[in-house]
């Protein structure tokens, strides 16, 4: 018999025994569909919550503040330091560890434009904040060095102000005025994922409108530095960085440690570690789930099969007697085997992907259905099918034809 001829068959006794052949399927349908479903959904998530840290912006970073020494003789000699200051940077300037640093000063204040007036988060930042947080702009461009350099009186508002100020319409070229200062807005900042990380900083800054710094400072005061940010050349080496930038520090405020590092970069790394082993417990205990409802499937086409081959004994003996070799017989119900559980993967994957379609929505970036979903899907209940069509082929083609016939 052709593999054409078998699947032909195969097909049939599914017509010939549509309510047989459902309940059969239901675990190979429901368990391939779990699996689409269950690995899109975790591939979306997973996209959501790295899109989330990247969009914190604090890998391999290193937060520099003031503090008053802890040591009585260094608060004896504090005079000996000028304390955390602009001119700071300039000491890393030869680092192999650090690859960008940027002063950054935060406070609220009014903003107007227009006849809008908001009390809103106003961040000075130097030209590195866009490379140690990996800001860009959805519109215009972000504030660089140069910028900074030529005390350019520019901004760019955070996505939230900016709708608070202009509605819909371009705000790019547009002007608004901090504490008597008119600046122009040269970018918009984009939208940040919070949804799996929730993040009040990222809150504030899309609430929030960036300037240079060196106009922050013509506003707020000389050095008016709320703290200093670096990042590391890797996130794996924040350590080495935070050890190097306490030897820096210390040797230019003359012995005296005034400066306070935290190592924001150990922490989210450790954190990306943990969230790396959630995810993947997950997939395991969703792979489980699934893995059980093909498994039933399985018994279920096992079962089938069995019976099917009890209800043709005579159609074996028939074709054993005119010449049927034992390798065809069992090939014959291998296939209607494996027939039996690509027609389940296939109404599986169906129902697998409408579902993922419909609950899309429910994702603001989306939930693209997972090509991984699909094919383990697809490869595991086909597997099913053929394990489960193995015994009961190969019992069939062991059938002596009289006996087949005389039953």
């Amino acid at each position: 018999m052709h593999v054409g001829e078998a699947v032909r068959t195969s097909l049939e006794e599914v017509k010939g025994h549509p309510g047989r052949s459902i309940f059969t399927l239901v675990g190979v349908i429901l368990g391939t569909a779990a699996l689409v479903i269950v690995l899109s959904v975790l591939d979306g998530v997973t996209r959501g919550v790295w899109k989330g840290f990247d969009d914190l912006g604090l890998d391999g970073v290193l937060s520099m503040s003031k503090r008053t020494p802890s040591d009585k003789i260094e608060r004896a000699k504090s005079y000996m330091s000028r304390g955390l200051r602009v001119e700071d940077v300039k000491k890393f300037e030869d680092s192999d560890l650090i690859s960008a640093l940027s002063p950054v000063g935060e406070t609220r204040g009014v903003i107007t434009a227009g006849t809008i007036t908001r009390r809103v988060p106003i961040y000075g930042i130097g030209g590195g904040f866009k490379i140690i947080k990996g800001r860009t702009a959805g519109e215009g461009r972000f504030i660089d060095y140069a910028d900074d350099e030529r005390v350019a009186p520019v901004c760019v508002l955070g996505l939230k102000l900016k709708q608070q100020l202009f509605g819909g319409e371009n705000a790019i070229g547009q002007h608004v005025n901090i504490s008597g200062r008119r600046l122009t807005v040269i970018g918009i900042g984009t939208k940040f994922n919070m949804e799996f990380v929730n993040d009040d900083d990222m809150r504030r800054e899309t609430e929030g409108i960036y300037i240079p710094f060196s106009i922050y400072e013509t506003m707020f005061g000389r050095n008016a530095m709320s703290y200093m940010l670096a990042k590391a050349v890797e996130p794996e080496k924040s350590i080495d960085a935070e050890d190097e930038a306490t030897v820096v520090m210390q040797k230019a405020h003359n012995g005296i440690r005034d400066v306070h590092i935290d190592n924001i970069g150990k922490d989210i790394l450790k954190e990306r570690g943990k969230v790396v082993v959630i995810l993947k417990n997950w997939r395991i205990v969703f792979f489980s789930i699934a893995g059980i409802s093909l498994i039933i499937g399985g018994v279920g086409i096992f079962s089938v099969l069995k019976i099917s081959i009890s209800e043709r004994l005579f159609e074996i003996g028939l074709r054993k007697s005119m010449g049927a070799s034992d390798a065809e017989i069992f090939m014959q119900f291998l296939i209607e085997s494996i027939t039996l559980s690509v027609v389940g993967a296939a109404i599986g994957v169906l129902i697998g992907v409408g579902l993922v379609k419909a609950i899309s929505g429910a994702f603001p970036a989306g939930l693209p259905v997972s090509l991984m979903g699909l094919s383990v899907a697809s490869g595991f209940a086909i597997s099913i099918g053929l394990l489960a069509g193995l015994y009961p082929s190969l019992s069939a083609s062991r059938l002596q034809p009289v006996e087949a016939l005389r039953a």
